[in-house]
């Protein structure tokens, strides 16, 4: 058989050496080969040595084993220590292991948190789905308090918390470094844990910002509706929760032009949509003479008033813009402001349609709210400066509702309501008097498809309130189809929560103290620091039916505080 053996020897020799060679290259792999699919899966604490929780710590080594290989850059900026220790606090990676060393002069009796934020990531820039609290005593307690809640904002998030010794001190706070601070998940949750006895004070903002100086010109912020929040002992308190927002720039007039012969805008650095009617716009020539011009809300910029003159005269050179006693609110104003802007010196008076583009689909309604078509153009034109002819499918003409917003917005129905399932055709002509007087359409006809859908169901919602609060509650009921949708309602004196005739759909419902009585929900302000308005989120989706009134169980306010 030895011609066997020989004939099976090279197969088996072969063999042998690459399994050798396999055993020997596996054996020096470390980590996996790349390829394969993108890594998404957050890393997680696996342990730590000695333990969270520990008494009589002295300050040995802390070991903490992580589920990945870790970058190490990200764990240098992303493990925090609170309060702050004197002296220098050493950080060491390798792998999926990281070691803490602290100094040796740790104060007696004293809890010391390491908190494991967010912006820790693998070695695939995956971060950390949440922040983690480790605790550990330089005596026989470990401070076990806790404040958490949810942070509602675009973006991502975090929280700072302050202790306070002193009210009085609150005047420059939010440029102090805090005490503590901690990221938001990205469900917006929050949880600061092992805190001591005392009161606190706690902002949301950016989590770019996290442990800086709060700067209200660039960072979304939001306060919690309870100035002080006062933990005893070991105590829990949740639900400490906050809405964030960008804080309004200040009212400046930023620029003015002039785009045709007989108007033009000025913008400025902030909404108008809720500026007082008592205000007063100047037009100065210069020549000497003054004119007061028609003036009203920019259709397409919320930022920006519409200036009209009467006098239909060529300008020669330039104007110059003066705005006074400009309120909102009630108190943001600006006593008095000018801007100077040339004349144009070709006046073509193009016009055109800004809104809707061509085509539209409009979802009627059977109800007297019915939907109407919003036209708006790139200039003023007088009411009767154009002719509207309305048509269903192309050939039956439909007598039109007209209804004139301002010189550059108007709405149009037909008579009798939209039919569902339709389709529609608005032709706009110049008429005989604006062409005589030199406008022209930047297109001689323009043409507007309008596709209706079934008629647009509608249903109520009302919400029975017991107990007391210190203020008018409100409430707003969000659309989750089209979140630019929501109702707004007020208690009455049945002591309940009424919304009618609310479009079929899924809901959610805020609850609000509308503690300053202007109807919205406030979010506080960090100087003068005002704390924010209450408010509460229904945990559960609201479905609102075609022709069905809801009617939610009672809610007892002082319960959800």
């Amino acid at each position: 058989m030895s011609w066997v053996r020989n004939l099976l020897y090279p197969f088996f020799g072969g063999l042998v050496s690459i399994i050798v060679l396999f055993f020997i290259g596996s054996c020096a792999v470390i980590k996996p080969p790349s390829g394969g699919p993108k890594d998404t899966t957050p890393p997680f604490l696996v342990y730590a040595e000695p333990p969270s929780g520990t008494l009589q710590y002295k300050g040995e080594q802390i070991r903490l084993e992580f589920s990945e290989y870790m970058d190490e850059s990200s764990i240098k900026k992303g493990i925090r220590v609170f309060p702050n220790v004197e002296g220098e606090i050493s950080i060491n990676t390798r792998g999926t292991n990281l070691t803490v060393d602290f100094p040796d002069n740790l104060e007696e009796d004293q809890t010391y948190v390491i908190n494991l934020s967010r912006n820790i990531k693998d070695e695939h820039g995956v971060e950390m789905a949440e922040a983690i609290f480790l605790a550990y005593s330089t005596g026989d307690k470990i401070d076990n308090g806790s404040i958490s809640g949810v942070v509602w904002g675009d973006g991502p998030m975090s929280v700072h918390l302050w202790v306070i010794i002193q009210q009085d001190s609150l005047e420059n706070i939010f440029q102090t470094m805090p005490n503590y601070f901690t990221d938001v998940s990205n469900k917006g949750g929050y949880n600061f844990q092992f805190l001591s006895a005392g009161n606190y004070l706690l902002l949301a903002l950016d989590r770019s910002a996290a442990g800086l100086a709060l700067d209200t010109r660039r960072m979304k912020y939001g306060l919690f509706w309870q100035k002080i929040i006062a933990l005893d002992q070991d105590q829990s308190i949740t639900n400490v929760n906050v809405i964030t927002k960008k804080e309004q720039p200040q009212l400046r007039l930023q620029r003015g032009e002039w785009n045709g012969n007989n108007w033009g805008r000025i913008v400025f650095s902030r909404s108008l949509n809720d500026l007082h009617d008592n205000y007063s716009v100047i037009l100065e020539y210069d020549d000497g003479t003054i004119e007061s011009p028609v003036s009203f809300h920019d259709p397409e910029d919320p930022n920006a008033l519409i200036l009209i003159r009467s006098d239909k005269s060529p300008i020669s050179n330039k104007i110059r813009i003066k705005i006074e006693n400009i309120f909102i609110d009630n108190d943001v104003f600006l006593d008095s402001a000018s801007v100077s802007v040339a004349a144009p010196q070709d006046d073509e008076n193009y016009i055109d349609l800004t809104e809707p583009k061509k085509a539209v689909t409009i979802t009627p309604t059977a109800h007297k709210d019915s939907v109407y078509l919003e036209l708006k153009f790139s200039e003023p034109i007088p009411h009767w400066g154009l002719e509207y002819e309305l048509y269903k499918n192309d050939t039956i003409s439909v007598n039109e509702k007209i209804v004139f917003i301002n010189p550059m917005w108007v709405n149009i129905l037909p008579q009798n309501n939209w039919e569902p399932r339709i389709n529609y055709t608005l032709k706009i002509f110049a008429s005989d008097s604006l062409i005589n007087m030199g406008g022209t359409l930047l297109d001689s006809v323009i043409t507007v498809n309008i596709k209706t859908t079934d008629y647009q169901g509608y249903g109520g919602l009302y919400i029975p309130i017991t107990g007391e609060i210190d203020s008018v509650l409100g409430a707003v009921l969000y659309s989750i189809e089209n979140p630019e949708q929501k109702n707004l309602s007020f208690v009455n004196s049945q002591a309940r929560l009424e919304f009618n005739q609310i479009r079929e759909g899924k809901y959610t419902l805020t609850l609000f103290s509308d503690r300053n009585n202007d109807k919205t929900y406030t979010t506080g302000t960090a100087k003068p620091l005002t704390p924010a308005e209450w408010f509460y989120v229904m945990p559960d989706t609201i479905e609102v039916r075609t022709n069905w009134d809801i009617e939610l169980p009672s809610l007892n306010i002082q319960e959800l505080y």
